[in-house]
């Protein structure tokens, strides 16, 4: 039998086994055996990783409760994360078929879900349904323009749409290269542009230092396939836009719509946070990232596994 883990007193490897739960924590997500080990930040073994597991259960460090582990006085959250996955089923019907429509505009290479749905964890089914939209360079903000009057019509239909990171083909490698957007682009669930998405996994290959095991695609919630109605609004989008009236309105719009997007960043002390250019439209205001990190930090100082 294996020994239990000294309380005070953890190797690099066993901080390491604790790390990807502590994050999931400030989510109230709890982590099967398997998502420990694509989520470990150091090169290791399934056999490993479930030996390890063990071994902090053992000694008080974790709990497990129908094969999820979380931190000892967290048991609330398998049963929690098991509702959340009951909604996350009611959710992605809804979430395919308007990332096909997003990826019926024209221009629009690629299409995926982010966020909280892309991992099954959306809260009380009523998160936002994030999308990160790769376009072709040159008709982003126009993209983003079609994509506002999608959105609105979701609204309409109880459906809250949020395409909050879009990109063009010129920026697939990420410049934020962080433990943070490391996890981003790994757990998104891409639903449409399978060539491109394997070119974005390609070209962040740093992922590779945060976590060996992570880069993985996923690859199956992806169809390209669009209907004939869809085909036809895209062809005929991009023929009549695709020239100097694209280009003329591209260079409008993009004017517009930066000045009033700068505007809400600055009233919301985000200016330094958000990215507008012809390439990247990024307006995540809310700070996600910075308290998501803070708590991590937090939860790392008080288990003594930095």
């Amino acid at each position: 039998m294996n020994q239990p883990i000294a309380m005070t007193v953890l190797d690099q490897r066993q901080k390491a086994v604790l790390r990807p739960i502590l994050y999931a924590d400030i989510f109230d997500f709890p982590l099967t055996q398997a998502e420990v080990y694509r989520f470990i930040e150091i090169k290791t073994t399934p056999a490993e990783v479930e030996q390890l597991l063990l071994q902090a259960v053992e000694a008080g460090q974790l709990a497990v409760v129908e094969g999820f582990f979380s931190l000892p006085h967290r048991t609330e959250l398998a049963p929690k994360r098991q509702e959340r996955e009951r909604a996350s089923a009611l959710l992605w019907p809804k979430a395919g078929r308007y990332g096909r429509w997003l990826a019926a505009l024209p221009f629009v290479r690629m299409v995926a879900v982010t966020g909280s749905l892309a991992v099954d964890n959306p809260r009380d089914g009523v998160d936002d349904i994030d999308f990160l939209v790769v376009t072709r360079p040159g008709r982003l903000w126009m993209c983003r323009a079609m994509m506002v009057m999608l959105v609105r019509l979701g609204h309409l239909g109880g459906v809250h749409l949020c395409p909050n990171y879009i990109v063009t083909e010129n920026r697939l490698s990420f410049d934020s290269q962080d433990f943070f957007t490391a996890r981003e682009v790994i757990q998104m669930q891409p639903l449409y542009g399978e060539a491109l998405y394997r070119q974005m996994v390609q070209a962040n290959a740093w992922i590779a230092r945060f976590f060996p095991h992570g880069s993985q695609p996923s690859t199956q919630r992806l169809a390209d396939d669009l209907t004939p109605a869809q085909q036809g609004l895209k062809r005929v989008g991009e023929f009549i836009l695709a020239g100097v009236l694209g280009n003329r309105l591209e260079s409008i719009v993009q004017r517009y719509q930066v000045a009033k997007h700068t505007r809400l960043a600055e009233h919301y002390g985000q200016r330094d946070r958000v990215v507008f250019n012809a390439d990247e439209c990024k307006g995540h205001y809310d700070g996600h990232k910075r308290r998501a990190m803070a708590a991590y930090r937090r939860r790392m100082q008080e288990a003594s596994v930095e």
